[in-house]
């Protein structure tokens, strides 16, 4: 197992962190952090930023396996956000480097982020035997070698030279298996609503702007076969979205319908027949369940899939969209009949999912 140990019992105490690394609230700032994700600190010393994490919503753990620390116990599980703080400096040796890295990378969930946080990294740089920023990071990806790495990411704060923060994500987030259609014309938008009112059910999600009052950026729907999303910003006429959605012969499904309710009700549109996931999982676990509700949280339990919400909080009112929020509009509303059949009866005349 790698050597995460101090080697002088209690004087090496009294050097530990006692408060948060700064660059957590800064990064939070930046929302290259999010409350509620579950992260995992490991090499968390006394634990200074798990209690900062805690404090501020995030289902965070530590763990340290020097026993004193008291966070030995092993980490159960996945997480969203791995952190390494101030922990490389530490390690003495590349070989302890790169197996620690790989032993952490083992706790990342597939689509999830390991964060490496260094104050110094010229010090990084003079063990790669190079000058400069850029050999700093060459040899943080050497020290990777060892992890499946998709991509990675670096951070740097303008006043701070010193410090650098990279991120580096697994590969496993999951992509639409649908066709995606994208609606921004009247005539088109109302011939797709015409045709989703002939399916029996569909998905229906929205994308909006992030300030109160919340305005609706993005329709996604998403039927059998294709997820189609209509561009709100350019929706001139609301009537074939209206006559849809109050067409009590399609049933909508929702998850945490409340929301998306109030925010159609502005426009004088009433949802009418609608299957809601959100309470469904609850009825389903009424006993308790670990994690929550949420979307992404739900579909890992009943799909065994992993969602990146990322993009959640990304800006819905640029146009063109990227391909990247185009794929997690669209994945919302497909996951969404296919939850509808986890915790409903399957109509057996209904194509299986590729989930299931």
């Amino acid at each position: 197992m790698p050597d995460l140990s101090p080697k002088s019992g209690s004087a090496a105490l009294e050097h530990v962190r006692g408060d948060p690394a700064p660059e957590l609230a800064r990064l939070l700032e930046a929302r290259l952090l999010r409350p509620a994700e579950r992260v995992l600190c490991y090499g968390c010393g006394r634990g200074a930023d798990v209690a900062w994490l805690k404090a501020r919503k995030f289902r965070a753990q530590g763990y340290d396996p020097y026993p004193p620390f008291g966070y030995a116990r092993e980490p159960a599980g996945t997480f969203d956000v791995v952190c390494l703080i101030y922990l490389l400096t530490r390690l003495k040796t590349d070989e302890n480097r790169r197996a620690v890295l790989a032993r952490a990378f083992g706790y990342v969930r597939p689509g999830g982020r390991m964060l490496i946080i260094t104050r110094n990294w010229r010090r990084i740089a003079a063990r790669a035997g190079r000058p400069g920023r850029d050999a700093a990071l060459q040899y943080l990806g050497e020290l990777l070698a060892d992890c499946s790495v998709a991509e990675t990411q670096t951070h740097e704060f303008e006043d701070d030279g010193a410090t650098l923060c990279l991120f580096a994500r697994r590969p496993g987030g999951i992509e639409p298996r649908n066709p995606v259609i994208q609606l921004t014309e009247h005539a088109e938008v109302a011939e797709v609503c015409a045709r989703l009112a002939r399916e029996p059910r569909i998905g229906l999600d929205v994308e909006t702007t992030l300030d109160e009052p919340r305005r609706i950026c993005l329709i996604q729907c998403g039927a059998s076969d294709r997820t189609y999303l209509i561009d709100a910003l350019t929706l001139g006429d609301w009537g074939p979205v209206k006559a849809l959605l109050e067409d009590a012969h399609v049933e909508k499904v929702i998850h945490n319908a409340q929301f998306e309710e109030d925010l159609f009700a502005k426009r004088g549109i009433r949802i009418r027949n609608v299957f809601d996931t959100l309470p469904a999982s609850r009825r389903k676990h009424r006993r308790g369940v670990e994690g929550g509700h949420k979307l992404n949280e739900v579909c890992e339990r009943e799909l065994g899939i992993y969602m990146d919400k990322t993009l959640q909080t990304s800006d819905w009112t640029s146009r063109p969209l990227t391909v990247e929020q185009i794929a997690y509009a669209a994945l919302d509303a497909e996951v969404l009949l296919d939850l509808y059949r986890v915790f409903h009866p399957p109509d057996p005349l209904e194509p299986l999912s590729l989930f299931e």
